[in-house]
């Protein structure tokens, strides 16, 4: 990694958590799947084959499960933005710190969602710049060394947007709001 870039990402990692300091009022806190009823999903559009599931798997949240559901989509290209993910930012949105700044990532930013969601497959520092301010009282995302961007990181052996999808039912589903009875003695 050259010079130039270990600079731009520590005066990156203190903008984030200067910015971070003016979230502290947030109440994180797991939910169970069944009492959250705002969703934000976060994805990389420019993947086809996750866009797909993705998108599946919002269509199955909304009518299924009934969860009002927002997206912000990712594109590599800003021409590539398409009109049905209204809600998006590309590579050209990005700060020379790598910090998105657009409206529609403040917008996202700034929902008080139950559950927040990073679909990406890969770590993408601008990702988790978005879910580490995001106002969400529960985010999750895959295993990231940016543990303050999340409550709950799952790690998977296979890199597979289906089997994450999978787990991520699986964990959610498992969640209680209230804790569990103390056993007796």
């Amino acid at each position: 990694m050259s010079f130039a870039k270990k600079i731009k990402l520590r005066l990156h990692k203190r903008k984030l958590q200067k910015e971070m300091g003016k979230n502290s009022g947030i109440n994180r806190k797991s939910i169970s799947f069944n009492n959250a009823s705002k969703i934000g999903i976060l994805f990389n559009a420019s993947d086809v084959k996750q866009e797909k599931l993705v998108m599946q798997y919002v269509d199955r949240l909304r009518s299924k499960h009934k969860k009002q559901v927002s997206i912000l989509a990712f594109f590599d290209d800003k021409e590539e933005k398409k009109a049905a993910l209204s809600k998006n930012y590309s590579l050209k949105d990005l700060n020379w710190l790598f910090i998105p700044n657009n409206e529609d990532v403040r917008s996202f930013i700034d929902k008080p969602f139950d559950i927040a969601i990073n679909f990406f497959e890969n770590p993408h520092i601008h990702g988790d710049y978005i879910m580490a301010l995001s106002k969400s009282g529960f985010r999750v995302g895959r295993n990231s060394n940016n543990t303050e961007s999340y409550e709950l990181m799952i790690n998977e052996k296979k890199k597979d947007l289906a089997h994450f999808i999978g787990l991520l039912d699986t964990y959610l589903k498992t969640f209680n709001e209230e804790p569990n009875d103390p056993q007796p003695a």
